[in-house]
């Protein structure tokens, strides 16, 4: 499993960096997708500022990937020393097989729907990984964008979803994600059940500018619903 708490996705410069360690973050996510608004070219100078400031961070580096052959995925994994990388299209479990046994840790994106699901039809999204030591992210169905629209999942589909069909070992390796922001993330740990939470969207202002006051906020929401629940 790939261990974070908070994944800030979509990490452009060394500034969004400092931005998600001075609020708390543990993961930043750098998106390799071309036509995506957070596109980072995974060849670049920048790129490799942006790796090597977030390990000095102690951040967890999650390159996002969507479609992409696996030699491309692990030249660039090798190149940036990434911690995981995250499979964002229509890859097959045989992909991420590959990238597994080169012992690159796989998070696997499953885009579902946002409209009221039972568990049965989640898990038929997610059976075709369930014996694959993946990490699942629950994102919502952007169609041709591939995540980072800002749609939200029903959460208490997901809720049922993780009580019907609990992970092995008992272990909440799923992360929530679709349509985050500072406003309603207490509630989406709340209701989902969720653990572990992945933003882009919703800490940008402009779209696709990462905002340090809005990823400060959101952390700090995520950190008080632990303080919350120990009272």
């Amino acid at each position: 499993m790939v261990d974070f708490e908070i994944k800030i996705c979509g990490v452009r410069n060394e500034d969004d960096v400092h931005a998600c360690e001075a609020a708390g973050a543990d993961c930043v996510g750098l998106n390799f997708y071309p036509k995506s608004v957070r596109y980072l070219d995974p060849r670049s100078p920048n790129a490799a500022s942006v790796s090597e400031r977030a390990r000095r961070c102690g951040l967890v580096r999650v390159g996002l990937f969507v479609n992409e052959p696996a030699d491309t995925i692990l030249d660039v994994n090798d190149a940036l020393h990434l911690d995981a990388v995250q499979l964002h299209g229509d890859e097959a479990p045989s992909d991420a097989k590959t990238l597994i046994d080169c012992g690159v840790p796989v998070i696997r994106a499953i885009r579902l729907p946002t409209t009221p699901l039972t568990p049965t039809e989640i898990q038929t999204f997610i059976g075709p990984w369930e014996d694959l030591p993946v990490s699942l992210l629950l994102d919502a169905d952007a169609g041709a964008q591939f995540g980072g629209g800002g749609k939200q999942l029903d959460w208490p589909s997901i809720a049922a979803w993780s009580h019907a069909y609990p992970r092995p070992h008992g272990t909440p390796d799923w992360i929530l994600a679709g349509g985050l922001n500072c406003e309603n993330v207490a509630e989406a740990f709340r209701v989902s059940g969720a653990s572990r939470v992945d933003v882009a969207s919703g800490v940008e202002s402009p779209k696709g500018t990462k905002s340090p006051e809005l990823i400060q906020k959101f952390v700090s929401q995520c950190r008080q619903r632990g303080v919350d629940a120990e009272r």
